[in-house]
């Protein structure tokens, strides 16, 4: 697994994909390949025994059915009286593979993560689509129980494929009216069970990527009187994405098919195919609350992290009152074109016994 995520990663750099239109990721490579070959590496999986034996994979199960089977009950769809159980022996027993939708990989903010946003579920403000009710575990992998004290970070762009809060060429129609808005980003602190919940949306496409959302975590940062927070340390940066068919339907409707932009599927999307490297899925699990996309959507996901790392992404912009202003110095300004991350050139390889190794 290793010498095919290293081949992978030498092809990458070699064909100098991007992540943006018109920005290399070629940094974002190294540092997921960095990562899967670390050798004190954990994920959720490495927990799975502890998880079931504690009673947490069951307990969480039965939660998150109950859920669903709540947003049934109120939308019309289902009498309270007819939940649909699965068997929890079952789920115990798939649980930390692949259809159980755990994620480690660390993967990048990008160049529009704007920072100071509010602590809030519904992150909705007036875009348009069905909306997703986004349930999130938070993991400790070196203890192997669910982290209650955090605050999760979620962003993404709406159905049309626009990042709000920022102004880049290639972002929408490059013009600034997504500066003033701070719709589909937003905080929610983790509970008793390491849960986190938001009101969403499945992100729209854009040029040069897979439909994404982007995740943060944060530990020990502190509470402001303006529902924000301040401080602490970053120690997961992540992305989260959608099944391919499941994502066919979605695109389907009103607002998604009106978006114009070129799409990539997950097949070709390069940060895509290194997250599902290492045993790792960072595909969420959706269930229709309805018979069909419009009555709204379900999604879950564990996340499993090292509270005691340290991840360093770098904000674009701040938000404020007024939108989104630029953080003085930060290596995005001017994303695509002039900002410091902006035209990485790759770093010559040269084979060593199957590795790759950069060369200065």
């Amino acid at each position: 697994m290793v010498q095919f995520t290293q081949a992978l990663t030498a092809v990458l750099l070699a064909t100098g994909a991007v992540a943006h239109p018109s920005g290399n990721t070629n940094k974002e490579i190294l540092r997921r390949q960095a990562h899967l070959d670390h050798p004190e590496r954990r994920n959720v999986a490495s927990c799975k025994r502890a998880l079931v034996e504690t009673g947490w994979v069951r307990d969480q199960h039965q939660r998150r059915e109950a859920r669903l089977h709540e947003f049934r009950v109120a939308g019309g769809f289902a009498k309270s009286h007819e939940i649909v159980r699965r068997e929890v022996a079952e789920v115990e027993e798939e649980y930390g593979i692949a259809a159980s939708c755990t994620l480690d990989p660390e993967a990048t903010e990008g160049p529009y993560w704007v920072t100071g946003e509010l602590i809030r579920q519904n992150i909705l403000n007036d875009e348009k689509g069905p909306p997703v009710h986004l349930d999130i575990n938070v993991v400790d992998t070196t203890t192997c129980k669910p982290v209650t004290d955090a605050y999760v970070e979620m962003w993404g762009t709406n159905a049309t494929g626009v990042y709000t809060g920022v102004q880049a060429r290639g972002n929408g129609d490059g013009s600034n009216t997504a500066v003033f808005t701070n719709a589909l980003r937003g905080i929610q602190p983790t509970g008793a069970n390491g849960t986190a919940t938001f009101i969403t949306l499945i992100p729209g496409h854009y040029v040069g990527r897979a439909n994404h959302l982007h995740t943060i975590i944060h530990h020990g940062a502190k509470l402001l009187p303006n529902n924000t927070i301040q401080g602490g340390t970053i120690s997961h940066v992540g992305q989260f994405y959608i099944e391919q068919n499941f994502l066919a339907r979605v695109e389907a409707v009103t607002p998604y098919n009106t978006n114009k932009q070129a799409q990539t599927k997950n097949a070709n999307d390069f940060l895509f195919n290194m997250g599902k490297q290492g045993g790792d899925d960072p595909v969420m699990k959706i269930s229709l609350i309805g018979s069909k996309i419009e009555d709204g959507l379900y999604a879950t996901i564990d996340v499993g992290v090292n509270p005691k790392a340290k991840q360093n992404p770098q904000p674009v912009n701040f938000w404020t009152e007024k939108g989104g202003i630029p953080v003085p110095g930060s290596p995005w300004t001017g994303y695509p074109d002039t900002c410091k991350n902006c035209g990485f050139k790759p770093p010559k390889e040269r084979d060593v016994e199957g590795e790759v190794e950069e060369v200065e």
